[in-house]
């Protein structure tokens, strides 16, 4: 995913990273090209929900628990940004926000001259939090921290009162206190700190340094792309390899908003294609051409050849047979009539309509007579004695294209049916 621009809007306000830069712009402002928008909504709720029943409901039931808290008020619209399903349950990330607030961005998303696509900023946790290792995701006062491990899902939140080394001490420390009591004193595999905008990547690091020492891991950054500021300042954001690493399944977007804006990164791969295609069909032309001419010449010199051989076959089906042969001719033609179905494919045909309420017990290859083709009898039972069954196996048959006759049933008992099968369609002689 590779678009013009990637917009931050987060509490601290809307930056532009393009081209290199990183510009401060207006919200709601019109936007050139194609962007991904990194949303840190101010009203939300992040969390990891564990919910019984299906997967599918899991938005559902997430919901009713945010409303519970109360946290967030008025209607709610719920992200699930990744799930782990077990037997009889799923553990969901999300992310709460008001639904105003969020047709609110749709709407001007969808207004957008070029694809604007909606990336929540905790959809972006779980694509570097590989099994054990700790993703801390750092948005101007936010922290936030995800892992997994052994099909568990652990969340965690805190707040700072600045943007400064010293004010991030205490939510550290809250932030590793909260993944220690979530993932039961487990140790976990390493840290990965990230920041989505940054004036001072050296800060970063030192954050990072004092985390390392808060929990007795290693820490490492994510890999920072550093950006033009406005005059001469610098800035770094992690949010280039975060979304390059989270790929679509970040993006809270509709089906067919994905596909139209992945086609569009495969438009000159396709067009170079169909360029190759068409000089390769072109050369293909002229050989078949070629081919054809050659294949009419041998066509016309096999001519002569076919006119004798026509004449002598039109002699030999004219020639009656000698009457020593007439009983293996007997034999011949009775054996065509039978062959005219598969029987192995027949028993498999039946055996499906059957299922497990009706038995067979026997299907037989009835020889053609004066008044019938060849055709199949089978006779059964059906288990339960019940009609339902009966029609459902003779609606089975027909589906298949066989249509069924009722014949005496060889069995007396309750459920006992016999039925000569033959093609729908298919007419007596």
């Amino acid at each position: 995913m590779n678009p013009d621009q990637i917009i931050l809007a987060s509490p601290q306000g809307w930056f532009q990273l393009k081209e290199g830069s990183c510009l401060p712009i207006q919200p709601w402002s019109g936007l050139d090209g194609s962007a991904l928008v990194v949303v840190d909504f101010e009203q939300s709720q992040s969390g990891v929900q564990a919910c019984k029943g299906k997967a599918e409901y899991a938005a559902s039931l997430i919901e009713k628990a945010v409303r519970t808290e109360g946290l967030v008020e008025g209607p709610l619209q719920v992200f699930i940004h990744r799930q782990i399903r077990h037997t009889d349950s799923t553990l969901a990330l999300y992310t709460a926000v008001p639904l105003d607030a969020w047709q609110q961005l749709q709407t001007w998303a969808e207004g957008q001259r070029d694809h604007c696509l909606i990336v929540p900023l905790a959809s972006l946790l779980p694509a570097m939090a590989t099994e054990g290792r700790v993703h801390v995701l750092r948005s101007g006062t936010q922290l936030h921290a995800y892992s997994e491990s052994e099909g568990k899902m652990h969340y965690a939140g805190a707040t700072a009162l600045g943007t400064d080394v010293a004010d991030m001490q205490a939510p550290l420390r809250a932030l590793m206190a909260q993944l220690r009591a979530s993932a039961g004193g487990e140790a976990g595999q390493g840290v990965l700190w990230s920041s989505t905008l940054t004036d001072e990547l050296a800060a970063e690091q030192a954050l990072a340094s004092r985390l390392a020492e808060l929990s007795s891991q290693e820490v490492r950054l994510v890999p920072h792309v550093t950006l033009r500021g406005e005059s001469t300042d610098r800035k770094s954001s992690a949010l280039p390899h975060l979304i390059g690493a989270a790929g679509q399944k970040a993006v809270q977007a509709s089906g067919l908003a994905k596909l139209a804006w992945m086609s569009e990164s495969y438009v000159l791969p396709l067009a170079a294609m169909i360029a190759v295609v068409a000089v390769g069909l072109g050369g293909f032309a002229v050989f078949s051409h070629q081919l054809a001419q050659q294949e009419t010449q041998v066509a016309a010199s096999m001519q002569g050849e076919m006119a004798g051989l026509r004449q002598r076959a039109s002699l030999v089906s004219q020639a009656a047979p000698a009457p020593e042969l007439e009983p293996s001719l007997a034999l011949t033609r009775q054996l065509g009539h039978a062959a005219i179905y598969d029987p192995i494919q027949m028993l498999h045909t039946i055996r499906r309509a059957a299922g497990a309420a009706v038995r067979v017990q026997n299907v037989q290859l009835v020889k053609a007579d004066a008044t019938h083709k060849a055709r199949f009898r089978v006779d059964g039972v059906v288990i339960d004695g019940r009609n339902e069954e009966l029609s459902r196996f003779l609606s089975e048959l027909k589906l298949e294209g066989w249509q069924a006759e009722p014949a005496n049933p060889g069995d007396g008992s309750v459920g006992a049916f016999a039925y000569h099968l033959k093609p729908v369609g298919h007419k007596s002689l």
